[in-house]
């Protein structure tokens, strides 16, 4: 595939997971009102929306391994991020250094997390950023990996 089109399929990818990882929109506009509304009456109660401690969000994940909820958590942490990393250095070719992939991947989580924060949609945890940052390093170990093994690019 040219890059135009990586290009189009990042931009495409990236609408998709502020619709789903941000707006959180399945087709009902009430829902999306309902999580603002409840979020900014937490807030107002002195409820804090941002998580600054590492691994305090993930340690309560793993604590309550027997409900399920954690795995469900931790993998929509993972699965969503790990297209960033493999699509990133496809559609921009001066980003196939892991490090610069690594550092565009942190600057669009971080956006995410703060669009989260000011938005009243969700809350900005740190904890999101090791797990989402971990999912790119796996999306471009993958890109590295269909490079050398498919020679997808030149």
């Amino acid at each position: 595939m040219s890059r135009t089109i990586w290009k189009g399929v990042f931009i495409l990818y990236i609408l998709m997971l502020l619709n789903f990882i941000v707006i959180k929109f399945n087709g009902n506009i009430n829902g999306v009102i309902d999580t603002i509304q409840s979020n900014t009456e937490r807030r107002a109660a002195g409820e804090s929306a941002v998580n600054l401690v590492p691994f305090r969000t993930i340690d309560t994940y793993v604590s309550d391994v027997n409900s399920g909820v954690p795995f469900i958590n931790i993998l929509g942490n993972i699965i969503p991020f790990v297209p960033m990393g493999f699509i990133i250095p496809l559609a921009f070719p001066s980003q196939r250094n892991i490090i610069k992939t690594m550092i565009s991947c942190l600057f669009l989580i971080c956006s995410i997390e703060i669009i989260q924060l000011i938005s009243f949609l969700g809350s900005f945890d740190v904890d999101d950023i090791i797990l989402n940052q971990l999912s790119c390093f796996i999306g471009f170990m993958l890109f590295v990996t269909c490079k050398n093994a498919f020679k997808i690019v030149s």
